[in-house]
């Protein structure tokens, strides 16, 4: 049986499944809190489908060892350390907390320090002229890193105005990305805890009380603050350039769930391998001497925990003979000392990967970063979570609901808390099962992040103009009052509200006017036998006065002073009868 496609069918096949090279500029400026790597996988992907790449990027190891067809990649350190600069006392040398009404000023700060890091170093001094000239090529796509919201490299490319940009973020959704989207605010203050807040899911009044405040006082922190001094670092729009779409790294088996604008898609995991490499052989020996199994350890800055925080490792690691330790000691001052169940590495974040892909892995210490909460997931193993800064607490109040694993406080955190904790994920069976489903739901996805990633990129370079439709610019141009309906529930409600106060206050004075004068009640009987005369006394007379009879109050009054009178001469008649009796 033959079968015939017809030719327009043939031609819309072959232009969905050819993917034509494009020139992409690649622009990564965020510091190495940020984890500026993270985006490595999917320049490779893009790389081995045939674009070429020119690439500005801050990652510290990323640089290819070897040229690449199709890939120019320049360096740029970043030197920005926000635990250093704000979480950690240069007096006392120890981690200091901090309310998160101020983590978020140091938010905002991170943003213009780290700008200003990137824009003054020796390297872009004696690199700008290089890449001035490189960037005057033309290029079909911008892609840039906006994990915090501003971009500062695109000063560099004057030409940006007229390409399509996609932005990646490393963070949760925020209303700078929104902005620089272009799409309508769909995140609810009443709903969504702030992405460096540890509100729970289910906030009380005071927590959304608290979490209204820090959204509110965004704006007026980027107007007061961030915009001027932004200003004297480089042109302000360009800054915040306007995205086509936003690639952010966010899952709902991790991150709470909230109503997306259409130019946001979901990667989480992208930075994630989807092969594992074999580890060194000494390694692999390692691993397989414990029959507990392996716990892997990335928690720098722990030795600025109130001057415990290592020992209370070294107490953990000794009291758990049976577990393997690898402790990745590449961020740390002072590298411990050798145990005879621990072993320390200098870990990137491809060996990471590999040691958590381990089988026999049964826990994974960490601070909370949404990177090794995500390989965590990804690979089944429950996690003991130190948060130390801004997102961190977030993150790890994500964990502590959805039952991932063990948060530890810095405030609590001490030798018991921390083998109480190991502890729990070893041994509790809830936390196992939890991982397990959260793993399922993170890997079963239609499509993989890369995957996703990779074909909105490539429908982005085809066809330019097709996620403008996304963006809503009339939503942005709209007030505070007119956005939030006020304008519309405004008038009702004050109508309503002078309509209740009117008529509580005519309420008031028919009930003030409805009461009698006060004066003296008489007793009910005597009342009674008044009546009775009264009626008697009318049959028998005529009233002399019509006005009087009309008018029942004077009428009252007078047949009561009436009444007084004979009652007085009655009493005066007695008295007389009585004197003569007796006479």
């Amino acid at each position: 049986m033959k079968v015939f496609f017809p030719l327009p069918v043939l031609l819309l096949f072959g232009s969905i499944c050819s993917s034509k090279a494009a020139d992409i500029l690649f622009l990564v400026s965020t510091a190495k809190h940020n984890n500026p790597a993270w985006s490595m996988s999917l320049i490779d992907a893009l790389v081995a489908n045939g674009h070429n790449l020119v690439v500005v990027s801050t990652a510290p190891n990323p640089e290819p060892k070897k040229q690449v067809d199709g890939l120019l990649y320049y360096h740029l350190p970043n030197e920005y350390d926000v635990m250093r600069k704000h979480f950690i006392s240069q007096d006392t040398r120890k981690y200091q907390k901090m309310m998160t009404l101020k983590q978020l000023l140091v938010w905002y700060e991170v943003l213009l320090g780290s700008c200003s890091t990137l824009l003054k170093s020796n390297t872009m001094n004696s690199k700008v002229v290089e890449l001035a000239a490189q960037l005057s090529m033309d290029f079909e796509l911008i892609i840039t890193d906006v994990t915090q919201g501003v971009e500062c490299l695109m000063d560099m490319y004057p030409l940006w105005r007229s390409k399509p940009i996609l932005g990646l973020s490393a963070g949760k959704l925020s209303p700078d990305l929104i902005s620089m989207l272009q799409a309508e605010n769909t995140i609810s203050a009443s709903r969504i805890p702030h992405h460096i807040s540890q509100f729970p899911k289910g906030m009380s009044y005071l927590d959304r009380l608290y979490n209204h405040i820090m959204y509110y006082a965004e704006p007026l922190i980027r107007f007061q603050i961030v915009r001027p001094v932004l200003k004297g670092l480089l042109k302000q729009e360009n800054g915040y350039p306007t995205l086509q779409l936003v690639l952010l790294n966010t899952h709902p088996s991790l991150d709470y769930v909230q109503n997306l604008p259409p130019g946001v898609i979901e990667v989480g995991g992208l930075h994630i391998k989807r092969e594992v490499s074999p580890l060194p052989t000494y390694i692999q020996e390692f691993t397989q001497k414990f029959i507990d199994g392996i716990v892997y350890i990335n928690i720098p800055y722990v030795e600025y925990m109130n001057g415990q925080g290592v020992q209370a490792v070294f107490k953990m690691i000794l009291n758990n003979p049976n577990c393997g330790f690898i402790w990745n000691v590449q961020d740390m001052d002072l590298v411990p000392e050798e145990k005879p169940n621990l072993l320390t590495l200098h870990v990137d974040q491809s060996l990471q990967q590999d040691i958590l892909a381990l089988n026999y892995v049964k826990g994974f210490l960490n601070h909370g970063d949404s990177f090794s909460l995500q390989e965590a997931v990804h690979n089944g193993v429950p996690v003991v979570v130190l948060p130390l800064k801004l997102e961190e607490f977030n993150n790890a109040q994500r964990v502590k609901e959805r039952n991932l694993g063990v948060v530890i406080q810095a405030s609590d955190f001490d030798q018991k808390s921390l083998a109480d904790a190991l502890k729990r994920i070893l041994n509790d069976e809830r936390f196992t099962s939890a991982i397990y489903q959260a793993q399922v739901r993170f890997r079963n996805r239609p499509q993989s992040p890369l995957e996703l990633a990779v074909w909105h990129v490539e429908k982005l370079i085809a066809e330019p103009r097709l996620f403008n439709n996304f963006a809503q610019t009339e939503a942005l141009a709209q007030n505070f009052f007119v956005a939030h309906s006020l304008d519309v529930l405004l008038p009702p409600l004050v109508i309503l509200l002078f309509v209740v106060v009117n008529g509580s206050f005519l309420v008031l004075i028919f009930f003030q006017s409805g009461k009698n004068p006060t004066k003296e009640k008489k007793p009910k009987a005597e009342s009674s036998k008044k009546r009775k005369k009264e009626k008697k006394e009318s049959m028998n007379s005529e009233p002399k006065n019509i006005t009087l009879m009309n008018d029942s109050t004077l009428i009252e009054d007078l047949n009561e002073e009436i009444l007084e009178g004979e009652e007085q001469l009655l009493m005066e008649d007695k008295k007389r009868l009585k004197v003569k009796k007796d006479d």
